[in-house]
């Protein structure tokens, strides 16, 4: 198995990462960004994230713009070159770039919202539109609502409520936590407030919460987002265990 990852970027970007918790973070993302430089997705995913956690908004659109183009180029080579390896399954190789293809949606999520930084929340919407109708990307179906919470949480709870698991949401709210707490900028004070509003609305609930279908289809409507993902939160109306229970111990 160890050949199918023969590639010197993707030897950079693994390199890179076991770098970023040690002294010498610098240079891990040295080589991160080379990797990212030659489209390897994995590495430009990677790269966008650290540009927007560390608020540098039009620096994570320039990286995304130059390099993205790259990545599907660098799939195709990597397919040749996976392609003519013996002793590997087929089915591992296409795990393998199915793999790849998906961070590229990743890259989408990610740099969805430094456009919504820069106020473009339609240019934000239609990345994490792509990005959940190619893959079904969980950032990507979970950030516009949570972007949206604000303006009507109570239908917007009940879309969270009937569109992720429990333990999906858990690790979703998990993650935004740790951002809001430890990090600075654009995008620490963009999930703190979604995190207050929506702790103070699971405060407020009483008993299992299920939003119609009919309140769901207008919320989502009137803030576009698409009929892919429209209809996938209404197929999964209906009452259940009550969402202050999945999140309560995190708040």
């Amino acid at each position: 198995m160890a050949k199918i990852f023969d590639n010197p970027d993707v030897q950079n970007n693994n390199d890179g990462h076991l770098l970023l918790d040690t002294p010498h973070r610098a240079d891990g993302m040295r080589l991160i960004r080379l990797a990212a430089e030659n489209g390897q997705p994995n590495a430009l995913a990677s790269v966008i994230w650290f540009d927007v956690i560390e608020d540098q908004i039009d620096k994570a659109i320039k990286d995304f713009e130059a390099y993205l183009p790259l990545a599907e180029p660098w799939i195709a080579k990597e397919r040749a070159r996976i392609d003519k390896i013996w002793l590997v399954s087929v089915a591992e190789k296409n795990a393998v770039i199915n793999h790849y293809h998906y961070q590229i949606s990743n890259c989408k999520s990610n740099v969805a919202l430094a456009f919504l930084a820069k106020g473009n929340e339609s240019k934000a919407m239609e990345l994490w539109n792509e990005a959940a109708l190619k893959h079904g990307h969980i950032e990507s179906r979970f950030y516009p609502i949570f972007h949206l919470f604000k303006s009507n949480p109570g239908s917007a709870i009940g879309v969270l409520r009937n569109s992720f698991s429990k333990e999906e949401l858990q690790s979703l709210v998990h993650d935004l936590t740790e951002v809001s707490n430890q990090g600075s900028g654009w995008f620490a004070k963009w999930a703190k407030e979604g995190l207050d509003i929506l702790r103070e609305t699971i405060k407020n609930l009483r008993g299992p919460l299920g939003a119609s279908a009919a309140s769901v289809a207008t919320f989502m409507a009137a803030k576009a987002v698409n009929k892919h993902l429209r209809d996938e939160m209404q197929e999964s109306m209906g009452d259940g265990e009550n969402i202050a229970d999945w999140l309560g111990d995190l708040f």
